[in-house]
């Protein structure tokens, strides 16, 4: 019998804005964008921390500010505030990653001038000596003006409980991943990927409650369902996946989702901040040791060779790319990503989809006619 506790986060995951209205009772709630604002330090602030994932409801305000070619995740981020959320938030952080991002930002600010409002501009040639230097300046930066905002200093101690809190996270969620990963039968992929985006929603102690429930449910009854027969390994790359209905179709032809680097999954649950030295500069080194995900960069085989190293360790046997439509960075990967799998004889999909994706018939034919002919699934 599954736990409560698991439809409770997938109830989350499907709908957060509920839950919002009850935390803005207790806290003043700051969104911020993918993929490298420090929600620590939201949280030390005394402030909850809500990551902007976009909506995929219909685009009806946010065409009137970006154009039809921006990024869908881009318009689909000011379209669930513009037409949509805008009351359940007192303010905004946003990382500028691309161009499109950085537009966004200046429309952004404009729109809710009456917000809290800040650009974290975080460096993306991260192989660079002086990336770490200007990204632990940035978080000094966003402490202090986070400070002037709630009108009290965030001290080291502050930091630290909310990185030991952060860090407890995901390390529940990485041990949730190993039982899906061994037991998929009893973990598919949509329900694990909805654990973990619960996370970026809720109450990080409520999240964590919730999933140790979770995990003493999985870990007694994995034994049961523990085993491959029927299912293959494959490794998901992107940013994010959406619509989420993408997981169920890889549900349905028994794909194992066994790693990946996605920016609401392994990007951001496998890398803990240190407990120790100076915050700024433990929350950059986790900054920097996160894999490659954007062409900007000067080391530009990691591109390619991050994803390499996965599938190889993973023991994986095909490779799906969540392409989201118009995004710029992903436009500059794809043509590096399918040489090199190509070379390596990876069996290897690109999916592209968008926010606003209602018609996934024409995906999952393609999805079931790759599995079929290319890695031999019937």
């Amino acid at each position: 019998m599954k736990p409560e506790a698991l439809a409770r986060l997938r109830e989350i995951a499907s709908d957060p804005y509920g839950r919002l209205a009850n935390l803005r009772k207790k806290k003043r709630i700051i969104g911020s964008t993918l993929a490298d604002v420090p929600e620590e330090l939201i949280h030390a602030a005394g402030l909850h921390p809500f990551l902007i994932l976009g909506t995929n409801e219909p685009i009806s305000h946010s065409a009137a500010l970006l154009p039809d070619n921006s990024c869908s995740l881009a318009r689909s981020n000011l379209e669930l505030v513009v037409g949509y959320q805008a009351d359940f938030f007192d303010g905004f952080i946003l990382s500028q990653v691309c161009d499109t991002t950085q537009h966004l930002c200046d429309i952004w600010k404009r729109k809710y001038s009456d917000r809290y409002f800040e650009n974290f501009l975080a460096p993306r040639q991260v192989a660079r000596p002086s990336a770490r230097d200007w990204y632990a300046q940035e978080c000094r930066r966003l402490r202090a003006e986070l400070g002037k905002y709630t009108g009290r200093e965030i001290t080291d101690d502050d930091l630290w409980r909310s990185f030991r809190l952060y860090n407890e996270n995901r390390s529940l969620l990485r041990r949730l991943y190993d039982i899906k990963r061994e037991a998929p039968a009893m973990m598919t992929n949509r329900k694990f990927f909805d654990v973990v985006k619960a996370t970026f929603f809720m109450d990080k102690e409520e999240h964590s409650r919730l999933l140790q429930e979770v995990l003493q449910w999985a870990e007694a009854e994995k034994g049961r369902f523990e085993g491959q027969d029927g299912y293959f390994q494959v490794i998901t790359a992107g940013i994010v996946v959406e619509p989420p209905n993408i997981y169920d179709m890889i549900d349905e032809v028994k794909g194992n989702i066994v790693g990946d680097n996605l920016c609401t999954a392994s990007r951001y649950i496998y890398h803990d901040v240190e407990v120790s030295g100076d915050p700024a500069e433990a929350l950059a080194d986790r900054h920097i040791g996160k894999p490659n995900f954007s062409p900007i960069n000067d080391n530009v085989e990691r591109i390619y060779t991050n994803l390499l190293d996965l599938y190889r360790e993973k023991g994986a046997e095909a490779m799906f790319y969540i392409h989201i439509k118009y995004c710029e960075s992903q436009d500059y990967d794809l043509p590096d990503i399918k040489v090199k799998m190509r070379e390596e004889g990876i069996p290897f999909l690109e999916l592209e989809t968008e926010y606003q994706t209602t018609h996934l018939a024409q995906m999952k034919t393609r999805l079931q006619a790759f599995c079929e002919s290319v890695i031999g699934r019937a």
